[in-house]
């Protein structure tokens, strides 16, 4: 039986389920992406599947990075940036 973590998210597999897929119609390999940004191959392979939680550290930004979580502020700390556009309209 594998050893798969359980998830506080429910939907979390879904969704790396669907990174994976995307991985593969992308034509994208997995250890190329984890080595430009910086991650650890095995850390990203062990999110993709399911064996890790992603509830802080290196884990955690790799789900980010993977669509896998949303990016949240900590308590108590100044809120994320998003970029909003001046005026209002659409580019």
């Amino acid at each position: 039986m594998p050893n798969v973590v359980a998830n506080i998210d429910g939907d979390m597999p879904a969704r790396a389920l669907t990174a994976r897929e995307q991985f593969t119609a992308s034509g994208t390999n997995v250890s190329e992406w984890a080595r430009e940004r910086g991650f650890s191959l095995t850390l990203v392979h062990q999110v993709l599947s399911g064996r890790r939680r992603c509830i802080r550290g290196e884990s955690h930004r790799i789900a980010v990075a993977l669509g896998i979580k949303v990016e949240a502020t900590a308590p108590g700390a100044p809120p994320i940036k998003t970029g909003d556009r001046a005026g209002g309209h659409r580019a």
